[in-house]
């Protein structure tokens, strides 16, 4: 890698930055086809960010065909053709955030209860440190939203479908949005930061005993919870959040995915 590949800003899509910043050096050869990616440590070490965001990263570039994994010896660039789609963003508002969350609903249970059934103990391991990973975010005083992501995704990757990781990341800004700004809300009260903290554990545990049907009725509930925890919101602290993530997100016209 570069020396002059400086670390991303904090803030939105640190996930999409370090993917974008990794993409950015294989296409200008940086690393040719072949090469075996730095390990995880030292992208953890080289970006200042937690390992979630590093292997969401890396996923993201192994679903747009410009990684490729293997067992046992890390991360390789490889060179597959890929087709660009794109998407335009919806308008900020909790209708679009509603939308995302309904739209995450069938996905993500069906994900939840795929990894109850398929999951390996390396991807449970994976599931509880990302879990870890967000109370380190909140405690350190940050929002927790990529590793919020981050948590998800390491479900939808125990689903061992890997379709689900590629739709996930295909639509993950608006993703972030909507994750942004239930976090928000949930962080204004501390029951709500309690309850999101009992609906995560409750899909670990399920996801860790191995019970498909409790693991996608925990993450039917989260799911259901979160947009019942938003509408509860008063209409200007909602309205006043929603434009607070819009300004640290900014507002991208579209959004485009990579597939094969």
């Amino acid at each position: 890698m570069s020396k002059d590949m400086v670390p991303p800003l904090r803030g939105p899509q640190l996930s999409e930055q370090v993917a974008q910043r990794l993409s950015d050096a294989i296409q200008t050869g940086e690393w040719g086809r072949g090469d075996r990616l730095p390990t995880e440590a030292a992208l953890v070490e080289r970006f200042g960010i937690s390992r979630s965001v590093v292997r969401e990263a890396i996923s993201m570039l192994r679903n747009a065909g410009l990684v490729t994994s293997r067992r046992g010896s890390g991360s390789f660039v490889a060179e597959s053709p890929t087709v660009s789609l794109r998407m335009s963003i919806p308008d900020p508002g909790l209708q679009s955030v509603v939308e995302v969350l309904e739209l995450r609903r069938p996905l993500e249970v069906e994900a939840a209860r795929l990894a109850a059934e398929r999951r390996t103990p390396s991807q449970l391991r994976r599931i509880r440190n990302a879990m870890a990973d967000i109370d380190e975010a909140v405690e350190a005083g940050r929002s927790g939203v990529e590793e919020d992501m981050a948590f998800h995704r390491a479900i939808a990757e125990a689903a061992n479908n890997v379709h689900f990781t590629a739709v996930l990341d295909f639509y993950n800004r608006f993703l972030h949005h909507a994750i942004s700004v239930t976090r928000t809300n949930e962080s204004l009260r501390e029951t709500f930061m309690q309850q999101v903290v009992a609906e995560h554990q409750a899909m670990l545990d399920a996801i860790s005993a191995s019970d498909a049907e409790a693991a996608a009725r925990a993450a039917a509930i989260h799911l259901e919870h979160a947009e019942a925890r938003l509408r509860q919101a008063p209409p200007d602290l909602l309205k006043s959040m929603l434009e607070r993530v819009e300004a640290q997100s900014g507002s991208p016209a579209s959004t485009t995915g990579e597939t094969r």
